[in-house]
C-alpha cells in the first residue's frame, strides 16, 4: 500500500485540529497525533486530540519531547515524508526534523521573516500593521526561520479585533496546509518566501502588559484594546481604585480644541450609552466594559464627567 499520503501531526490549538480533520477528508492518512497541555484560551484541549486520534485509528502521544523511540519508529516504518504542526511550544531537534524529506510544515501567524516567536498577532495589531499573514513554513532548528511554502493575508483595519484575526486564520489554515503539502510533495525545495535567520523577534506578553496608559494617543490605546480582547484577558484601567476591563472602543476626533487630563471622562453619550475619555491626543470612545465580572455599556456604570481613569490602582 502506498505511503505517499501518510502524515503525522504535532502541536495544539484549533488550527491543528481542524487541519487534521480537513486533510483526512482529502485522503491523507494520519499515523500519529502528538500534543501537549493547551493554553487556557485554546478551545481545543488535549482530550479532543485524543478522541480524534482514536476516531482516525492512529497513535496518540501526550509528550514534551519528540525524541521518542516509538514515534520515530512510526515515521520511519511508514516512510512519512512530511508532518504538519501548530503551536508546539518545545524545541524540535534537528535529528527529528531530518526524518522528513519534505519537512515539518508549521502554521504561524505573522509577517515572516518578521514577527517571529510569541504573541505575534497581539504585537502585530499593537504595532499598527495593515495586514498579517497566515503562513505554512518549514520548521527549522532556528526559530521561525524556515521557508514559507504557502501564505494568505488577513487585512487589519481600525475595527479589527484579535478574535477576528484568529477566526479568519482558523478558516484559512486547513486550505493552507493542503496547498503547502501539494507544493512540497511535487517539489520538496519549493517556497513562496525564502526563510531567514534575521527578522523582528516577538516575546510573550503577560496580562499586566494590557494595562492602559492614558498618556498615550487614543489610536495607540485603541490598538492595545483590540489586541488584548477576547480570548485574552482584556485591556484594563482603574476607576476609584477598582479594575475596569475595556473590551471595545474606537478613536473619536473632537471637533474642537480641548484641555483635559488624560484618563478623564469628558462625555457620556446617552443615546449610545458610550463614554469618551481624553487621551494625550484625541478621545477614546468606550463602547463596552466589564466591572466586577459584569459586562455592560459604560454609561450604565459611569454617570458623571467628574471622574477619571487612572493608570494605577493606587494613584
Amino acid at each position: 500500500m502506498s505511503t505517499e499520503n501518510h502524515l503525522i501531526a504535532i502541536g495544539r490549538s484549533r488550527y491543528l485540529y481542524d487541519g487534521i480533520k480537513y486533510l483526512q477528508s482529502k485522503g491523507y492518512v494520519f499515523k500519529a497525533i502528538v500534543t501537549e497541555e493547551a493554553y487556557e484560551e485554546y478551545d481545543v484541549k488535549h482530550t479532543d486530540f485524543e478522541l480524534l486520534a482514536r476516531s482516525l485509528g492512529c497513535r496518540f502521544f501526550m509528550i514534551k519531547s519528540l525524541n521518542n523511540d516509538e514515534l520515530i519508529q512510526i515515521v520511519k516504518s511508514n516512510h512519512i515524508r512530511a508532518a504538519i504542526s501548530a503551536n508546539w511550544k518545545y524545541t524540535i531537534p534537528k535529528s527529528f526534523l531530518d526524518l522528513f524529506a519534505c519537512g515539518i510544515l508549521n502554521f504561524h501567524l505573522g509577517n515572516l521573516p518578521d514577527y517571529k516567536g510569541n504573541a505575534t498577532v497581539n504585537w502585530t495589531i499593537i504595532n499598527g500593521e495593515y495586514e498579517i499573514y497566515g503562513n505554512i513554513h518549514k520548521m527549522d532548528p532556528e526559530l521561525d526561520a524556515g521557508d514559507v511554502i504557502a501564505r494568505k493575508s488577513i487585512p487589519l483595519r481600525e475595527n479589527t479585533y484579535i478574535a477576528d484575526v484568529l477566526q479568519q486564520a482558523a478558516l484559512d489554515v486547513p486550505f493552507l496546509y493542503e496547498e503547502a503539502l501539494k507544493r512540497i510533495f511535487k517539489q520538496p525545495d519549493a517556497f513562496e518566501v525564502k526563510g531567514s535567520l534575521e527578522g523582528l523577534r516577538c516575546y510573550p506578553r503577560l496580562p499586566e502588559d494590557s494595562r492602559i496608559n492614558w498618556n498615550e494617543t487614543a489610536e495607540t490605546i485603541c490598538r492595545l484594546i483590540r489586541a488584548s480582547a477576547h480570548p485574552y484577558p482584556g485591556a484594563f484601567s482603574y476607576l476609584n481604585g477598582e479594575k475596569v476591563i475595556i473590551w471595545k472602543a474606537a478613536v473619536f476626533i473632537p471637533g474642537e480644541r480641548f484641555l483635559a487630563v488624560p484618563g478623564h471622562v469628558v462625555a457620556i453619550q446617552k443615546d449610545t450609552k458610550t463614554i469618551r475619555i481624553a487621551c494625550r491626543e484625541n478621545f477614546l470612545e468606550i463602547q463596552e466594559i466589564e466591572y466586577q465580572g459584569k459586562v455592560m455599556a459604560p454609561a450604565e456604570f459611569i454617570k458623571s464627567i467628574r471622574v477619571r481613569f487612572k493608570n494605577d490602582a493606587n494613584a
